[in-house]
């Protein structure tokens, strides 16, 4: 990966890199922080010079930032793994400055590894468990990887979700060929059409190269773990299982209990559809039937 010699005009004008940990306003304090919550300012004084002097009216978020928001301050940049990430507009970024950070975009498609030190790690593997329902007891994840599509496919699917809203995340399980994930030294795209995770973290979903399901031809996922494990298939000879933590645009949902295979899109005036197997949450899927209302957050690997 090479950085950029020239950085793109847009990201120096809308993007404002702090330090982590200071006060927006002073620049000098440490922010306050509280129990699962970390605060832009040092205290209530810092706070309302802040709001007074129009700073905070008027705050570009760039399309290329990733925007989990799960990252914990101290954290390191994902990249060069030697200082902390710093704060963009506000937003804890993936990475401790410009340099790092456009080297990554540059380089996408890409996937870079957590470390199981990092919060968001931690937010991500507790999701996981959380939402494994078929069993006392949930697989252990053994990495976690944030995935930076193209920026391509980026911008399409932040306009769409300003345009609908209804942002929720939701796991998808598909075919894995290969041993993408399983360590350092598997982090690169295979070049085989029928490993469908690779595909998905290359050019993210298409909808074009669905498979028509229970609820028509579209892009399924499901709030629950166990529930899209059920869909994986592990053809590489890997002695994990791999599957990918997405962002779902769901805006107005349709909820259906029974089968509905003849759908194409969504039933006018809805966006998406929730199907519940039987009314049980549990069996849960949400389907969207466009490429620009789902996106790759992250690549799960765990031992079954």
């Amino acid at each position: 990966m090479r950085a950029s010699t020239q950085q793109p005009q847009q990201h120096q004008q809308s993007q404002q890199w702090q330090q982590p940990g200071l006060c927006k306003n002073c620049q000098a304090k440490p922010v306050y922080t509280e129990p699962g919550k970390v605060h832009d300012f040092c205290g209530r004084t810092c706070a309302k010079a802040y709001a007074q002097s129009g700073k905070g009216g008027h705050q570009h978020h760039a399309a290329a930032t990733n925007g989990s928001g799960a990252g914990a301050v101290g954290d390191k940049c994902l990249l060069c793994d030697q200082r902390p990430r710093v704060f963009v507009n506000g937003k804890l970024s993936d990475f401790c400055s410009i340099k790092c950070r456009d080297t990554m975009y540059q380089s996408a498609p890409a996937i870079l590894e957590v470390p199981k030190s990092q919060g968001e790690f931690r937010s991500v593997a507790q999701q996981f468990g959380d939402q494994w329902k078929s069993s006392p007891n949930s697989p252990d994840v053994i990495k976690i990887y944030k995935v930076y599509p193209l920026q391509s496919h980026v911008q399409k699917f932040l306009a769409y979700k300003a345009a609908v809203g209804n942002s929720r995340r939701r796991w998808h399980g598909t075919t894995r060929r290969c041993r993408i994930g399983d360590d350092a030294q598997n982090t690169n795209f295979c070049a085989d059409t029928g490993c469908y995770i690779c595909n998905i973290l290359k050019n993210s979903f298409q909808v074009e190269k669905a498979r028509a399901g229970s609820f028509g031809t579209g892009i399924y996922s499901s709030a629950t773990t166990s529930k899209a494990n059920g869909y994986i298939g592990n053809a590489g000879g890997s002695s994990y299982r791999a599957i990918i933590l997405t962002e779902v645009i769901m805006g107005k949902v349709y909820k259906l209990t029974s089968s509905n295979s003849a759908l194409k899109q969504a039933p006018a005036g809805y966006d998406s559809v929730v199907g519940e197997w039987g009314g049980i949450s549990v069996n849960d899927e949400a389907i969207v039937y466009r490429n620009d209302a789902i996106r790759p957050l992250y690549l799960v690997i765990f031992k079954p």
